[in-house]
């Protein structure tokens, strides 16, 4: 089960699945389905209790959920329109994919807009006389149950809108998504090859990229399976969040192999336009570090999310060198892949906070404070790297003795 989901494919099923429009497909073919099968259901049905029904009351009914569904769902897409565009100003563009994968906001206009679907066939079934007595009972019973599930849909998205959008939530999304990949290299530091940086000699036979953009995922199990099956041995030359421009080098190979064996090894990468959360930990913490400079230009000027951004970047590093019984580093004997450089993660989240907060006291305390913790669990000369460096930029913009003073004591 876990080979399955992390395959190449898996992880692309994933991202897609993640996206609005698969559950709104889902929800409205739903909504059509049943609204459809009513009358063919129906008087299949073995035994369905007698109800009087009003004349035109199902229809009533069906007239409302169309009418306020509609309303509903140009509304709570303003809302999440609104929630991207406040994303973008004031914390980082990058964090828009994570809000447009919001489980909750998903569900909520997927299921107003299937119900309204199953309203307005609903409608029209009534209007064309395809309801006999037992289907339209059918169709009101069901009716019952879709106002049931638009409640409980929107007493859900108005509890989900008090915290949809805000600071706290976006810095907690971005922890979240950054997290996985921590785990992943803290169990497997090269993601289960060899870790080992220029294994293999300059000259031997190298795969060249067929396409530009960015490493977003590496199936370092299909490398293996394809070297076993070629008697090879293979180095992983870019590693995700790397860019590869068209002809560069993906792998160094031992040995030549064939040609449907090369383009199963460019199929083991996925490249993109962007990068990407899942085995890209220096992309988490960059989008964290994002989040903090943004907080920190002169037209904001809030040094408190920065705080909340070196917390949470510190509990993301803390969960990287986790110390976990039963790690399993290496899985794959014929793979050679550069591990995980810890001092350009620690470089990528501090220095843009160290240089954007160098005159914010505060600032500057929390991130010797998070950088102190860092070199215990961590690397410690990385990490006293970085806080060295701190201290020197807000040395030279401190314009107060005092303020020297606090930071040296911190």
């Amino acid at each position: 089960m876990t080979r399955w989901l992390d395959t190449g494919w898996a992880m692309r099923l994933r991202e897609q699945l993640r996206k609005m429009w698969v559950r709104v497909i889902l929800y409205s073919l739903a909504g059509v389905v049943l609204a459809s099968a009513a009358p063919f259901v129906g008087p299949w049905l073995p035994y369905i209790p007698k109800i009087d029904l009003a004349s035109g009351s199902v229809d009533s009914l069906l007239n409302i959920i169309a009418s306020s569904m509609l309303a509903v769902t140009t509304f709570s897409m303003s809302i999440i329109v609104g929630a991207y565009g406040s994303a973008t100003s004031n914390a980082t563009p990058r964090a828009t994919r994570l809000l447009e994968e919001d489980h909750t906001a998903q569900t909520a206009v997927s299921i107003f807009i299937g119900s309204f679907l199953f309203s307005i066939v609903g409608i029209i079934g009534l209007s064309a006389g395809l309801y006999p007595d037992k289907a339209r009972i059918l169709l009101f019973v069901a009716t019952l149950g879709d106002i049931a599930l638009i409640a409980w849909a929107l007493v859900r998205w108005v509890n989900h809108l008090n915290e949809f959008g805000r600071m706290s939530d976006i810095i907690t999304r971005i922890e979240d998504a950054a997290k996985p990949s921590a785990r992943k290299y803290r169990d497997r530091p090269a993601l289960g090859a060899i870790p080992q940086k220029d294994a293999l000699p300059d000259g031997l036979p190298l795969v060249s990229s067929e396409e530009s953009g960015y490493v977003r995922y590496v199936d370092v199990e299909d490398l293996q399976a394809v070297a076993k099956d070629a008697g090879i041995k293979v180095e992983i030359m870019r590693m995700p969040g790397k860019y590869v421009h068209r002809g560069e080098a993906l792998l160094r190979l031992t040995s030549p192999v064939a040609e449907d064996q090369v383009d199963a090894l460019r199929r083991a990468f996925s490249l993109g336009e962007s990068r990407s959360f899942d085995q890209d930990l220096a992309y988490g913490m960059t989008v964290l570090s994002e989040v903090a400079s943004k907080a920190l230009s002169p037209g904001i000027n809030d040094p408190g999310t920065a705080i909340e951004v070196l917390r949470a970047g510190t509990r993301v590093l803390e969960l990287l060198h986790e110390r976990v019984d039963g790690k399993d580093e290496v899985k794959c004997d014929l793979v050679f892949a550069p591990p995980l450089n810890e001092a350009h993660v620690y470089s990528v989240f501090f220095a843009p906070i160290a240089r954007d907060g160098a005159g914010i006291l505060e600032v500057q305390e929390t991130l010797q404070d998070c950088l102190a913790a860092v070199a215990r669990f961590g690397d410690r000369s990385a990490a006293e790297k970085e806080a060295r460096r701190a201290r020197q930029r807000a040395t030279e913009a401190f314009s107060q003795d005092w303020e020297s003073e606090a930071l040296e004591q911190a």
